[in-house]
């Protein structure tokens, strides 16, 4: 299997924690009226939205592993389970402040360990993308950039990130023999449908996505100013 490591340096290697140049292919449709479309991530036309996903995947994703990373080396793994069961990525309205079109972030998997972060339908178009690159003993894309379009509705744009398992994440990710007691009871408390073990050093985990809306939210008009009190004359300069 490929490594993620090449391809993750900003995720994996800080912290803990589409396709190349090949043309846009539709997708079939993954909801009623929902259409995916995989788009060259090089290709100029969506070369701001790259820019903007991948600036945001940066900053949350590499402040979220820092924060799990200071956990495990201040209280051990079991207080990083509930670092991460505690920090929920904010999946819509205002996410970063100063990046108004940003409007989720999100983390998903095949093997998920928190179901708030199961895959929608467009998710798993993406997921099963990378699998099927790694099955077929391909490196895995870099990036994924994917169109979503809804009848009546604004076009959304997603930027996925593959991210793989850096020597720190088996601690909480390996073979379940190998995780400590304390940890092992831990997941089970709040974690008991957990499929996120058994993973090796190198192996792909999964995606972490940004959504960028099509367009910068309208500027609010600035408030008026303050009317004077009736019946008092406005002061001369």
């Amino acid at each position: 299997m490929k490594s993620l490591l090449l391809f993750v340096p900003l995720l994996v290697a800080a912290a803990h924690a589409a396709s190349s140049a090949a043309p846009a292919s539709p997708t079939p449709s993954v909801a009623s009226e929902l259409q995916a479309t995989f788009v060259d991530p090089a290709a100029p036309e969506v070369a701001e939205i790259r820019t903007l996903g991948e600036r945001a995947i940066n900053r949350v994703g590499v402040s979220m592993v820092s924060e799990v990373k200071l956990a495990v080396a201040k209280d051990g793994p079991e207080k990083a389970v509930e670092v991460c069961h505690l920090k929920a990525l904010p999946m819509t309205g205002k996410v970063i402040d100063d990046m108004p079109r940003i409007t989720a972030l999100k983390r998903t998997s095949l093997q998920l360990r928190n179901p708030a972060n199961a895959p929608d339908a467009a998710d798993q178009l993406a997921l099963r993308k990378v699998q099927l690159d790694i099955e077929r003993g391909e490196n895995p894309p870099k990036v994924l950039v994917q169109r979503i379009d809804l009848p009546g509705a604004a076009r959304e744009w997603r930027v996925y990130r593959p991210i793989g398992v850096a020597q720190q994440c088996v601690v909480c990710h390996g073979e379940r023999e190998n995780l400590s007691p304390g940890l092992r009871q831990r997941l089970e408390e709040r974690y008991p449908n957990d499929q996120a073990t058994g993973y090796t050093i190198g192996q792909w985990r999964g995606l972490i996505r940004a959504t960028v809306a099509e367009a910068s939210p309208p500027a609010k008009a600035p408030s008026a100013a303050p009317k004077a009190p009736a019946g008092k004359a406005a002061k001369k300069s």
